[in-house]
């Protein structure tokens, strides 16, 4: 099993850093690109899961940490970074080394909105995705044809998220028919432990 993880959250203990300087997205060689990668296997061997976790290029200069794409931008520049990041991600994971494993996608706001964009582009590729709290912002309620399993989670006080935007993305992964939906009546735009323990229900269901 693979989990493939938006670096906000992954654990810190996984911080070999792959990467070394700026070829294009698109590059073949993945240590060469524009993202930072960490990868490490888990302490329970080769059959237990490995985990690589992505950090975005973008910079917050005033509250730390990175954007997937910049904000405030419209949703085809949105579309075109996921694109941009579903190339090289698709592209790491077309080693020989992932043959075979289950490949989960785990991602938080933008990173969960990047999450539903690489599904969305390579139905076949992921078994399922951790959608938390993610940006949903202009995305049309067509289908999608996938059998990727999804968990979509949102805090009821989440104001971050425009309410018409979680139900769009409710909708969407509701009718795509392998939904997993929590709502938490006391989060907002973050994390809590409910989630985290039904996360980890989840992920062992797989």
């Amino acid at each position: 099993m693979v989990r493939i993880l938006d670096a906000v959250y992954a654990p810190a203990r996984f911080h070999t850093d792959l990467s070394v300087s700026s070829a294009p997205v698109g590059s073949s060689d993945f240590a060469d690109s524009d993202y930072s990668v960490n990868h490490a296997e888990s302490a329970h061997g080769e059959t237990g899961p490995s985990y690589i976790s992505f950090r975005a290029t973008y910079p917050r200069p005033y509250m730390g940490g990175n954007y997937w794409y910049p904000d405030g931008c419209g949703v085809e520049e949105r579309q075109r970074e996921c694109a941009a990041v579903g190339e090289a991600v698709t592209s790491l994971l077309d080693a020989s080394a992932f043959a075979n494993r289950k490949k989960i996608l785990i991602g938080f706001s933008q990173g969960g909105y990047l999450s539903y964009r690489l599904v969305k582009a390579y139905p076949t590729v992921f078994d399922s995705a951790i959608l938390l709290s993610p940006s949903f912002m202009g995305e049309e309620q067509a289908a999608l044809d996938s059998l990727t399993r999804f968990f979509l989670a949102y805090g009821a006080y989440d104001r971050t998220i425009p309410a018409p935007d979680q139900q769009t993305a409710h909708q969407v992964l509701e009718r795509a028919g392998l939904l997993t939906y929590r709502e938490y009546p006391d989060m907002a735009h973050a994390i809590c432990d409910e989630e985290i323990a039904d996360i980890r229900d989840f992920l062992r269901a797989i």
